[in-house]
């Protein structure tokens, strides 16, 4: 039954609300399908598509509705104490803005810099998305099917194309380019929010048969995972799984659930590696035989990860007449979590010390990964020395607000030397990101924005981690954001894999709006 004598800015809410879900479903299926030209500057096609969808929605959802229900409502809904992910995202919204009115050039600084543009527009459309979505998002089923469809096409179509298959012209056939999503790096980082999305959403539903079309729509998904052709995205499976598990441990449920899991990805795993290796080896589009995914692969992974799952299965399944030990298991858990940055940290010092002084390092100086040279991590290594020189050599104020968005390449062209050694190991192609989040915030939105930016991830992690055993929503968001952080370290931001992210986190954050409401 209807609801009467509803005030003009419960109405005006109410329809936000259904823009917001519209804005949501456009943005999950057709932004991630959208390739007109095939592989041709797909990037730009897409930031053309998601600045209209995201202009018009800023236009209708905030300039229209939440300005007019703010006067309607005498800003009560304004005054509300949020949550400490939302203020960070004004002050890196803030920031962004400081950055581009102070920046060396404001042309470049608007729109950025590369196909991907993302420039203070790009910025100021994302996170004021964010915010709407965050105000307005009521949880619906069509947004999870909506999400569904694009990111279980997408994952096909990776799967398919990496077998040299290509059921819709996708133009330029190039290895590096896969699916609707164009380059390896963008694909990753989009595949890691929607992998997460699904792995939470498995968890908590109930419906059998809702739970079986997930499950199948996450094994398409991890089944592109492993074709992509980047050895990151192994980092994204293992960082998500793994926070999943740290959830999961808290309930019995849980742990079926998430050995059921285990189980699909060994299965998915090992039915990969036949395709690849046995079946249709020829016809693979391999990027690196030898790199650590398709190692993985070839050491039939899958077995140990499918033999993981059955002994978690069986272990909970044979004490489900006991006290089921959250505490306990709590505790093992964080000892992991510390063992884990312990032995990040001594990987540190041991590739300080196989670089630095070789000699000392005895039978780790031939440990490849150890050994922090420009060809470390595809180039990685030459990137990210360069944006550090790039950036201590910023002067004290650029360093606080940066150089403006998109200026990372033409800060480096600026001194010789590091241009030169961009030349040498590119050749006639140029460097315009650092392929670290954090390196290249540094350098165009200075430390300012590169704080904010961290505020944001961090906060939000904590809170979602905090909600994620008894929020649906929480979960899905906590392993997205897990997913995209593992991506950062080494990738760029985008409208297709960092607006996603923000999304998510948004729509998380929107659950805990309605309960102070």
């Amino acid at each position: 039954m209807r609801q009467k004598n509803k005030t003009t800015g419960q109405v005006i809410h109410e329809y936000a609300e259904m823009v917001t879900r519209y804005y949501l479903l456009v943005m999950f299926v057709v932004l991630p399908l959208y390739a007109p030209n095939g592989f041709s500057d797909i990037a730009k096609q897409k930031n053309v598509l998601y600045r209209l969808l995201s202009l018009s929605f800023l236009i209708i959802a905030g300039v229209i509705c939440f300005s007019t229900e703010s006067i309607c409502e005498k800003g009560r809904n304004i005054k509300k104490k949020q949550p400490l992910p939302v203020l960070f995202m004004v002050a890196h919204l803030l920031s962004a803005t400081v950055t581009w009115i102070f920046s060396v050039d404001h042309k470049i600084s608007f729109y950025g810099n590369g196909s991907w543009m993302m420039g203070f527009f790009a910025q100021l459309l994302m996170l004021t998305a964010t915010l709407l979505v965050y105000h307005y998002y009521i949880d619906k089923k069509i947004v999870w099917i909506a999400a569904g469809i694009g990111a279980g096409v997408t994952s096909l179509l990776i799967v398919l194309n990496r077998f040299d298959i290509y059921p819709i012209n996708m133009g330029n056939k190039y290895p590096g380019f896969i699916s609707t999503l164009g380059q390896t790096n963008w694909a990753s980082m989009f595949i890691a929010c929607f992998l997460g999305a699904g792995l939470g959403l498995f968890i908590y539903i109930e419906n059998k048969i809702y739970r079986m079309i997930i499950l199948l729509v996450d094994a398409v998904i991890l089944a592109g995972s492993w074709v992509i052709g980047s050895d990151t995205i192994l980092l994204v499976m293992l960082t998500e799984f793994f926070v999943l598990f740290g959830v999961c441990l808290k309930k019995r449920e849980y742990m079926i659930r998430f050995s059921q899991l285990l189980i699909m990805w060994g299965i998915v795993t090992e039915i990969v590696y036949l395709l690849v290796f046995v079946l249709f080896y020829n016809k693979f589009v391999f990027v690196d035989e030898n790199d650590s995914v398709n190692s993985m692969l070839k050491m039939h992974i899958g077995i140990f990860i499918l033999l993981a799952g059955l002994l978690i299965y069986g272990i909970v399944y044979a004490t489900r007449n006991r006290e089921w030990k959250k505490k306990a298991l709590g505790i093992a858990y964080i000892i992991l979590v510390a063992s884990i940055f312990i032995a990040i940290i001594v990987g540190i010092i041991m590739i300080v010390v196989v670089t630095n002084t070789p000699e000392k390092a005895g039978a780790l100086a031939n440990v490849r990964m150890l050994r922090f040279d420009d060809d470390w991590g595809t180039h990685r290594g030459l990137n990210w020395k360069c944006s550090v020189i790039a950036f201590a050599r910023m002067s004290p104020i650029r360093k606080i607000i940066g150089m403006g968005q998109g200026y990372f390449q033409f800060q480096l062209e600026a001194f010789e030397d590091l241009h030169e050694r961009v030349k040498q190991m590119y050749g006639g192609y140029v460097l315009t990101v650092a392929h670290n989040e954090y390196l290249n915030m540094l350098i165009e939105n200075g430390i300012l924005g590169c704080l904010s930016y961290i505020g944001v991830l961090v906060s939000s992690f904590a809170l979602l981690w905090k909600r994620a055993e008894e929020h649906r929503l929480s979960l899905m968001a906590l392993l997205a954001l897990s997913g995209y952080i593992a991506c950062s370290f080494f990738f760029f931001q985008h409208v297709y894999a960092t607006s996603f992210m923000y999304i998510f986190i948004a729509i998380a954050l929107s659950e805990i709006r309605g309960e102070k409401a």
